[in-house]
């Protein structure tokens, strides 16, 4: 197959148009008609034409030894696509579905005036509920979003956001210190969860895990929040494990991959 590297194609000529290629997830670095044919055992002629038109519109170039590659206009008009992506439309549905499933309020945080802003909020089916809402924003020492956020910025930001905000105590479980606070956020980066014990508010736990766009940087955090005695200490394992599944599926809807962007 030579040097052509394709996970998937599924090519067809539409029927009223047979010059216009309907090509999905053709993902090469650069290949031979021959090595096309062998992937996808379509008619040669088809992919000839369809190679020919990608080429006439800019999205393939071919090569002087007769293989093609893709040009970087298929690369931008991917990166558009990511760019116009909407992190709440993406996480919405997995959220509903955690909320039902844990029957816990889960939240979607974003970065925002050095702080975790809630952009997103699926109550829980409990009795209880959290007055929440979308707009609120908490400190990054003492909430799960906001640590789950804090973990992966560089040394600098956080040193001058927790310079510029302080640490100030919400309970007697806030971490008051910087570098008690660092140590935790290396567990944090070590576990790819951030567990928050009543350290915002007295009787609440709430557990979170980063959200990750296709270039692998953390742009959101996905957190799980119930009284304290919904989520035994014995669970906090297994909840986080959770939440980093659940967060990682919508990094993955949102073009994040671990392969190609492994992180701890």
């Amino acid at each position: 197959m030579g040097e052509l590297r394709l996970a998937e194609m599924h090519c067809r000529l539409p029927p009223k148009n047979p010059m216009i290629p309907k090509v999905s997830a053709c993902g090469f670095s650069r290949g031979s008609l021959n090595d096309l044919y062998e992937l996808s055992k379509l008619p040669k002629t088809s992919i000839f034409m369809m190679l020919s038109t990608l080429e006439q519109l800019g999205f393939v170039h071919k090569l002087e030894d007769g293989k093609y590659r893709p040009t970087l206009k298929i690369y931008n008009i991917g990166m558009t696509v990511l760019s116009k992506l909407d992190i709440r439309k993406v996480a919405r549905p997995i959220m509903e579905k955690m909320a039902e499933d844990m029957r816990f309020t889960i939240h979607l945080a974003v970065l925002e005036n050095e702080q975790a802003m809630y952009i997103e909020k699926v109550p829980g089916p409990g009795f209880v509920q959290f007055a929440t809402k979308i707009g609120q924003a908490w400190p990054l020492h003492n909430s799960g979003v906001g640590k789950a956020l804090a973990a992966w910025l560089p040394e600098a930001d956080l040193d001058r956001i927790l310079e510029a905000r302080g640490m100030p105590a919400a309970t007697q479980n806030t971490i008051t210190r910087a570098e008690e606070f660092k140590k935790t956020l290396e567990l944090v980066r070590l576990n790819g969860y951030a567990l928050e014990d009543e350290e915002g508010e007295t009787g609440i736990r709430c557990i979170a895990a980063p959200i990750r766009d296709h270039k692998g940087e953390v742009i959101a955090a996905l957190g799980a929040t119930c009284l304290r005695n919904e989520l035994s200490s014995s669970e906090f394992t297994l909840t986080g494990q959770y939440m980093k599944e659940q967060a990682n599926a919508i990094s993955g809807k949102l073009g994040y991959s671990e392969i190609t962007n492994p992180t701890s």
